[in-house]
């Protein structure tokens, strides 16, 4: 047991107010501000999570919650990507925004902040701004994969700046995910899906087409992980039902499942370290 005295407990909490992060088990915490590149523009902060004493520029990942919006995901994605060497940035895209499925603005909607989020990372001294990838879960993760489009990121990049050096979807919704790709094709970032067998979205049928048709036109570009027998979510700590009006038979299931969990979070993890050079 470590005890501290007085004059030992003002340094440390001193030290923990000049990093403005903190004090978490060493990491720094910082809440940046970033708008949309919509007009007119929302504003938004993020936060961003530094691992424990590493050398910046560090490479990033942008979360990106689902419908649910923020919930123990970030919490069980986050540590092991720190301790593989990446900053995370956690964006919260419900609070003011919408409250359920039913008043959820349309996906196209979101992509501006996400590429708003994404220049503002670029913009940051402790982010390497070509290593920036985005992970995101059931809308997030309809999302990380959408702006993989081509079309997407010159709508609103421009024909300059590059998109994110890499996407990871968790059970996205592959459903309606070509219809967000024209002719033009994806960016050439590497895609990586993980999804449920079982998920009440149709994600065990849907995704293995939408894989083929992307490995058709560019192969190798998108690895896709199927976890048979899993529901939607099964890296979101326990278990709901009810009602979802795009789901099937608009009834949806998402639960737990620890081995499907810790399995997509180390290939996720791996995925990314292999994709920034860190392994």
């Amino acid at each position: 047991m470590l005890i501290m005295g007085c004059k030992t407990r003002f340094w440390a909490l001193l030290v923990c107010v000049l990093i403005a992060a903190g004090c978490t088990t060493g990491h720094r915490r910082i809440t940046i501000g970033f708008a949309g590149l919509d007009t007119p523009s929302k504003h938004f902060d993020g936060r961003m999570t530094l691992p424990e004493e590493a050398a910046t520029p560090l490479p990033a990942v942008m979360l990106v919650h689902g419908s649910a919006g923020v919930d123990s995901r970030y919490d069980f994605h986050r540590p092991e990507l720190l301790a593989a060497g990446m900053a995370t940035f956690e964006v919260d895209f419900k609070t003011g925004v919408f409250t359920n499925l039913s008043n959820r603005p349309p996906i196209p909607v979101f992509l501006p902040w996400v590429f708003g989020a994404l220049q503002a990372l670029r913009a940051h001294p402790a982010i390497d701004p070509e290593r920036i990838a985005i992970m995101g879960f059931s809308l997030g993760g309809h999302l990380a994969i959408s702006a993989a489009s081509r079309q997407s990121v010159e709508r609103w990049m421009g024909d300059v700046q590059q998109g994110f050096a890499a996407h990871v979807g968790f059970y996205p919704v592959c459903r309606w995910l070509r219809s967000r790709f024209t002719v033009d094709g994806c960016t050439g970032a590497p895609m990586l899906i993980l999804t449920a067998g079982k998920d009440s979205w149709g994600d065990g049928e849907t995704c293995p087409p939408f894989e083929q048709w992307i490995n058709t036109a560019e192969p190798g570009l998108l690895e896709l992980i199927v976890y048979p027998g899993v529901h939607h979510g099964f890296d979101r700590r326990g278990t709901w039902r009810g009602y979802a009006p795009l789901a099937r038979n608009h009834s949806a299931v998402l639960q737990w499942n620890s081995d499907a969990a810790h399995d997509s979070r180390h290939r996720a993890t791996a995925f990314l370290q292999s994709v920034f050079g860190l392994q």
